[in-house]
């Protein structure tokens, strides 16, 4: 249910979003031709209804196919997304632990506290994981391969030989979605 609802919001908001844009672009097309009479712009610009209506639409269609793209997609309902890089995402439902579930030879792999960086996602396993033994995770993006660690010396040794911060501030799910979710990725895509 809650799924159905967070879609209907997003079809309201696609909606307003197209109608927001496309009075931007009727104005912008006015404003064009005062400066420049008998343009394209102002023979456009003279059939207000129909420019508004379609840029409108085709802006709705846009933000609609954007919202299920890999970029755009941020999950529906009780579930939350999170695009990483190299093809995958981190995910969660119902507020819950973050984790990453990929087809091939890494499972679902629940995750604490972790570090995201270019190439690797690092940090505690979840106290609950099914898939993997071991506290500390190294999941490797490039290569889709998953290493966990049961002592934390080996763990930062890993860590060390891969170069990464050994000592970083590691934050949960919550942290990342709100730093990639936020501000004009909010207000201005569905």
């Amino acid at each position: 249910m809650e799924v159905l609802f967070h879609f209907i919001f997003e079809l309201i908001k696609i909606s307003m979003l197209g109608c927001i844009y496309a009075t931007l672009i009727l104005l912008t097309f006015k404003i064009i031709s005062r400066f420049q009479p008998d343009s394209w712009f102002d023979r456009v610009s003279k059939k207000k209804l129909r420019l508004w209506f379609l840029s409108g639409l085709f802006i709705s269609t846009g933000l609609f196919f954007n919202m299920f793209s890999y970029w755009g997609d941020h999950g529906l309902g009780d579930s939350a997304r999170v695009p990483i890089g190299h093809s995958r995402s981190i995910q969660q439902i119902d507020g819950t632990t973050g984790y990453i579930q990929d087809e091939g030879p890494v499972r679902m792999l629940s995750m604490d506290k972790f570090i995201v960086t270019d190439d690797f996602i690092y940090g505690s396993v979840d106290s609950q994981n099914e898939n993997y033994d071991g506290k500390y995770f190294i999941y490797d993006l490039v290569n889709n391969k998953v290493q966990t660690f049961n002592q934390e010396k080996y763990f930062i040794r890993y860590l060390t030989i891969l170069n990464l911060n050994t000592k970083p501030d590691y934050k949960d799910f919550d942290y990342y979605y709100a730093e990639h979710w936020h501000g004009w990725r909010f207000f201005l895509l569905a």
